[in-house]
């Protein structure tokens, strides 16, 4: 069984299942871990990422999601997995680089997982997140959409690539960040990456990986953009533990055809 970079949920749930997830963590057993951090990042200036939302559930973060228009966002399906029929849970926060303050508070009016997400695996670990019509958009012109890719586009090995989001900043002090905070990281070619986590299981076409020395991805990220060149090129997904040399952070990989054509269907886009 696949491990999510575990969505800051986990503060729902009280502080035993959060040191429980650093023991999983630090056994690197064979389970994928929700994405949930940026350790080692630094911190994000106000509008320095327009597109990046906080995903809420319950006034709680879990998650972060992007932009895609007015009235359309994204994140990973691993955080909404088993409450797509709950729209009135969640909330996303837009226009501010603090997680609990500024900016506007949006509800959701629907939820969209992929039809194929298979939470053993993470595979198209997608979601669309729909708001009432012009809801994310900010009249300060600290929010603004982030464009996607093209269907079947490559992604070059050694990309750079920066991820954002408010997730856990070390694997052994299990505490969101206040601030957004970003890091650049380099992609991976696709046959290493299957190899450097063949004994987890892999990765399929729709995945992609990505790392960089002693910073990466983590828990509270997932769900969260990577982007290159002001593209949307994926999702926080998975990892096996954060920041590990080791093991490469997992990314969905939005210009898969099955995803991105998913997209184009649902929201026009």
């Amino acid at each position: 069984m696949h491990k999510p970079r575990v969505p800051s949920l986990l503060l729902l749930a009280g502080i035993l299942l959060i040191l429980d997830s650093a023991r999983v963590d630090a056994a690197a057993t064979a389970q994928r871990q929700p994405d949930s951090r940026i350790v080692n990042g630094r911190e994000a200036t106000e509008g320095e990422f327009p597109y990046q939302l906080s995903l809420r559930r319950q006034t709680v973060h879990i998650c972060g999601a992007s932009i895609l228009s007015g009235n359309w966002a994204i994140t990973a399906a691993h955080c909404i997995d088993g409450h797509e029929n709950q729209p009135r849970e969640f909330t996303l926060r837009q226009g501010s680089v603090q997680r609990s303050t500024g900016g506007t508070v949006q509800p959701l009016k629907s939820i969209h997982k992929h039809p194929a997400y298979d939470r053993a695996d993470m595979n198209f670990d997608v979601a669309l997140l729909r708001t009432a019509d012009g809801a994310l958009n900010y009249p300060l012109g600290k929010v603004a959409p982030i464009r996607l890719p093209a269907v079947g586009a490559a992604i070059a090995d050694s990309l750079p690539a920066v991820v954002s989001g408010w997730g856990h900043m070390s694997t052994t002090n299990p505490v969101l960040s206040s601030v957004l905070k970003s890091t650049t990281v380099l992609t991976v070619n696709q046959q290493k990456c299957h190899n450097d986590l063949r004994n987890h299981g892999g990765v399929t076409e729709a995945m992609f990986c990505a790392a960089a020395r002693n910073t990466d991805a983590c828990q509270g990220d997932s769900g969260g953009p990577i982007s290159s060149q002001g593209t949307l090129i994926g999702i926080v997904s998975w990892g096996v533990g954060c920041a590990d040399p080791y093991y490469p952070g997992v990314y969905t990989r939005l210009a898969h055809p099955t995803i991105r054509r998913w997209i184009r269907l649902l929201t026009k886009l």
